[in-house]
């Protein structure tokens, strides 16, 4: 009930947000969510016994993901700024006389956190503030976000009503071979759903290829944030959304998928 109660507070302010706000309530939505989930990630970093450079990795995740929002057609900004994150943090460690095993363990992990979590999310707001021509930018987003979902839902219920084979049961042992064809059956009914509400001038095909993709990248980052979560010795990244856990665990689809949508859209659909 807590799981359904989140997600119906949850939605409407995403709907109207992404749907009917100029870019840059977007934008704030995803600094948000990237300080929660970033936050999370260094929490499970030093739960495994490593160190990182918090306060480094805050100040250049808000960097990048305004970096993405002042020129969505250009990434190089956000390349500079993981480059420089890296020397501070090396800098940074060294400077303080730590050996450099820990003074690379820990600028490492900060600077995986920063492509881990801002990064991709900052690839939304790029895919955010692009007027396609077949198809708004906000209106990929929404079908993004149904098509990760619905896998995620599709994947849950048919796991949990016929699963048996399990996926990874060293990394996830409740994750079953099941679940994971019926998370694919989902994403492709959210296709076709979003072909019909939010995409229509896109050709099916490409909208089931990218669904198709879109499903496994987004089971291998829940794989992934489970993996990260039994090194840490916890159940969930934190208790913050009742019912679901902490964001890092309501996202870990999304920011392996962010990605693949915007490479897809800027690269593959270019010339549709």
């Amino acid at each position: 009930m807590k799981r359904v109660l989140t997600a119906l507070v949850a939605a409407p302010i995403l709907i109207y947000v992404i749907g009917f706000t100029p870019p840059l309530f977007f934008t704030f939505l995803v600094a948000l969510s990237t300080i929660l989930a970033l936050e999370e990630f260094f929490s499970l970093a030093e739960k495994s016994g490593v160190q990182v450079h918090r306060a480094v990795g805050h100040l250049f995740s808000l960097l990048l993901i305004g970096s993405f929002h002042q020129d969505p057609h250009n990434q190089s900004t956000g390349l500079l700024l993981l480059v420089i994150a890296m020397l501070l943090c090396l800098s940074l460690g060294l400077k303080r006389g730590e050996q450099f095993r820990q003074t690379l363990f820990s600028s490492s992990a900060t600077l995986l956190g920063l492509i881990y979590v801002p990064t991709t999310l900052g690839l939304l707001v790029s895919v955010r503030s692009t007027a396609f021509p077949w198809g708004d930018g906000r209106w990929w987003i929404f079908f993004f976000l149904v098509v990760v979902w619905f896998g995620d839902t599709g994947a849950y219920y048919v796991g949990r009503r016929w699963g048996k084979h399990k996926l990874a049961p060293s990394i996830s042992p409740r994750k079953t071979i099941e679940g994971s064809l019926g998370g694919l059956v989902g994403n492709t009914l959210a296709a076709l759903l979003g072909k019909r509400i939010f995409l229509p001038s896109v050709p099916v095909f490409h909208l089931l290829v990218l669904s198709w993709v879109l499903g496994l990248v987004s089971q291998s980052g829940d794989l992934a944030e489970s993996l990260m979560k039994r090194g840490a010795g916890v159940k969930d990244s934190s208790n913050l959304l009742p019912g679901h856990g902490g964001m890092l665990d309501r996202i870990d689809g999304i920011l392996f998928g962010a990605p693949v949508l915007f490479s897809y859209t800027k690269f593959i659909l270019k010339d549709l």
